[in-house]
């Protein structure tokens, strides 16, 4: 997408583009988290207006169960299941928003063989392509994260054919501890100017700091 050479802030305020800084914006997600899929369209949209590329790393969170509330409920039972009750509304929410759909249920899911096609992906330049299309299919209910014949095609679609699993778990392990040892444990998070950020909710911050901080702090 052409700016012309300039991006906008949300506030209507025009900001020169950065010419000859080596920025990026580097993405922590996992396919079953709908946090990581609420955050990749606002991203890529900032990632376009500035012109500074995105980078998403695949980073495997743990398989969630789910539970229900019995008979004899106890308080902190409750209190968890009432978090969990808004926390799924509150994306629902934000999807409509964005006109995403999530109908999937990522309880006990295992996302591993998806995370394995993002870093096929992205050695053959189409990562963004493809986690666009998994997220897409997967939060519709149209396919599995552990489905090889959906990903394999997928990625043939975006460009990545030939995709071969087996060389990629010892990659998804090492990039998982890289990852930690900059101080990522969770998803959505970002890696923007050496600094980590958790959730969508910080893209103000980060595109001012892709800004050269040349506005006023967004708080």
């Amino acid at each position: 997408m052409d700016f012309g050479g300039e991006a906008w802030f949300e506030t209507g305020h025009r900001i020169s583009a950065l010419p000859g800084d080596n920025h990026v914006i580097r993405l922590a997600i996992d396919f079953k988290n709908a946090l990581s899929w609420l955050s990749l369209g606002p991203t890529r949209n900032m990632s376009e207006e500035l012109g500074v590329p995105l980078e998403l790393l695949p980073y495997q969170t743990e398989v969630s169960v789910l539970t229900e509330a019995g008979e004899e409920e106890t308080v902190a039972e409750r209190h968890a299941r009432v978090r969990a009750e808004y926390y799924a509304d509150d994306l629902k929410r934000y999807a409509k928003l964005q006109n995403l759909e999530l109908v999937a249920d990522s309880h006990g899911v295992d996302s591993t063989m998806a995370l394995l096609g993002l870093l096929w992906g992205n050695q053959k330049g189409v990562g963004l392509d493809y986690a666009h299309s998994v997220f897409s299919r997967f939060w519709s209910d149209s396919m599995g994260l552990d489905d090889v014949q959906s990903i394999g095609e997928i990625l043939t679609l975006s460009g990545a054919p030939g995709f071969e699993p087996g060389a990629m778990h010892e990659e998804l392990n090492t990039v998982r501890e890289t990852l930690e040892a900059e101080g990522v444990f969770s998803v959505p998070m970002y890696l923007v100017e050496g600094q980590v950020f958790q959730g969508r909710e910080h893209l103000p911050m980060i595109r001012w700091l892709l800004a050269g901080e040349r506005e006023s702090v967004p708080i």
